[in-house]
């Protein structure tokens, strides 16, 4: 724990291996971040999310596809927007976006991007309006 901060944990949702390991290496330096891993698309996903309780969740999209937003829209009804939302994906899907801000997730991030930019995205989703905690990167 450091300065008395509450350690959180951050689930990715991610079929790539590479996206999985940069994300892993990023965090892992951070004192305050515990990051678990699903190697799975978000239309995968059936109790993962429910079995712990996590302080923001990232998911990497192939595409932002319709199924897939429409899963992932599920799983934040579920949460009831307690837990931020990080959305990574391959490419800009316009109609994604317009549902995906509807949705309010977090941030919406297209690839490629640094560890860095996702690291402060996802720092700035636990320090959002309406958590308790905050947290330092």
């Amino acid at each position: 724990m450091a300065n008395g901060i509450k350690t959180r944990k951050i689930l990715l949702v991610s079929t790539d291996r590479t996206f999985a390991q940069d994300t892993r290496t990023a965090f892992s330096a951070s004192e305050i971040i515990q990051l678990s891993t699903v190697e799975k698309n978000v239309t995968e996903l059936r109790g993962e999310i429910q079995e712990a309780d996590f302080g923001a969740i990232i998911v990497d999209m192939d595409a932002a596809r319709l199924e897939e937003v429409e899963s992932l829209q599920r799983i934040m009804r579920r949460l009831e927007d307690k837990v931020p939302v990080v959305v990574v994906t391959q490419e800009f899907n316009a109609a994604a976006v317009r549902i995906l801000v509807q949705l309010k997730v977090a941030d919406f991030l297209v690839k490629p991007i640094t560890t860095a930019d996702l690291v402060r995205s996802v720092v700035r989703a636990l320090q959002g309006p309406g958590r308790e905690d905050n947290t330092e990167s």
